[in-house]
C-alpha cells in the first residue's frame, strides 16, 4: 500500500476523532439561534453558508441539522468528506471549476425534498471571503433562504493557508453566529443576481466580523 492511499486511510478516523475530542473541551454560545429555531419549527429547509477557514466546526455543530454539504472533487474534498461521514453528514462532490452545475442542481434537489444545504461560497480555492454566484443559484433554484452562519474561537491555530484555516485550541471559548435569513427571488437574472450576490456576501462578512468581536477586548490567541 503507498504512502498516499496509507494517509487517505488513516486520516479521516484519526480527524473525525480529534475533532471530537476537542469540542467536548469547548465552552460554545450561540447568538441569533431564533432564526434557526423558527426553520426548525416550521419543518422548512435552509441553504447554510460559511465561509470555508470556518467549516470545520461549524459543520460539526450543524451536524444533527440533516445536513448535505457541497464539497469539491479534490484530493482534500474527498479527505473532508469522508470525515463529514463519521459525524453524519452527507455531501455532494463540486465546485465551481469542476461539475459545479450538476452539484448545484443536486443540491438543490435535496433541499426542495426538505433536508439542509451546506456551502462555502468562497471554497475551494477562494478568494476567501469572495462569495461566488453557486450559492445564490442553488437558493433559488430551490426555493430556499440563505442563513448565514459564522463560528469563531477566542484561542486557536490560524493556518497559513489560501483561507487562513482555523481550529481552536482545546478548553478554548467557541461562538456560534446565525443572521437574517436571505431570500434569492425565483425570478432573478443577470444584474439583479449580482447585486444580491454582492449582497450575501455582505450579509454573511457582517456575521462573521460579529462572531470574530464576540470576545471584545479580550485577547484572540492565535499562533
Amino acid at each position: 500500500m503507498n504512502n498516499a492511499r496509507w494517509t487517505d486511510i488513516m486520516i479521516p478516523p484519526a480527524a473525525s476523532l480529534v475533532i471530537k475530542l476537542t469540542a467536548l473541551t469547548l465552552r460554545l454560545n450561540v447568538v441569533g439561534r431564533e432564526y434557526l429555531d423558527r426553520f426548525r419549527r416550521e419543518g422548512r429547509p435552509v441553504l447554510f453558508a460559511f465561509w470555508h477557514n470556518r467549516l470545520l466546526y461549524t459543520c460539526y455543530y450543524l451536524r444533527k441539522e440533516s445536513l448535505t454539504m457541497m464539497i469539491s472533487k479534490s484530493r482534500d474534498g474527498d479527505l473532508i468528506a469522508r470525515v463529514a461521514r463519521y459525524f453524519g453528514i452527507r455531501s455532494i462532490r463540486g465546485s465551481s471549476s469542476r461539475e459545479g452545475m450538476r452539484a448545484i442542481s443536486e443540491l438543490a434537489r435535496l433541499m426542495r425534498e426538505g433536508g439542509n444545504g451546506g456551502i462555502t461560497p468562497d471554497g475551494p480555492r477562494g478568494p476567501m471571503y469572495r462569495m461566488q454566484i453557486g450559492a445564490l443559484l442553488a437558493a433559488r433554484s430551490a426555493g430556499v433562504p440563505i442563513l448565514p452562519v459564522s463560528i469563531s474561537f477566542n484561542r486557536m491555530k490560524v493556518f497559513q493557508s489560501w483561507d487562513r484555516f482555523r481550529f481552536p485550541y482545546p478548553f478554548s471559548r467557541a461562538v456560534l453566529v446565525f443572521g437574517e435569513p436571505f431570500g434569492v427571488p425565483a425570478d432573478a437574472r443577470g444584474e439583479q443576481m449580482e447585486a444580491l450576490r454582492a449582497e450575501a456576501e455582505q450579509r454573511l462578512q457582517t456575521v462573521t466580523e460579529a462572531s470574530d468581536r464576540y470576545f471584545g477586548k479580550e485577547k484572540v490567541q492565535t499562533v
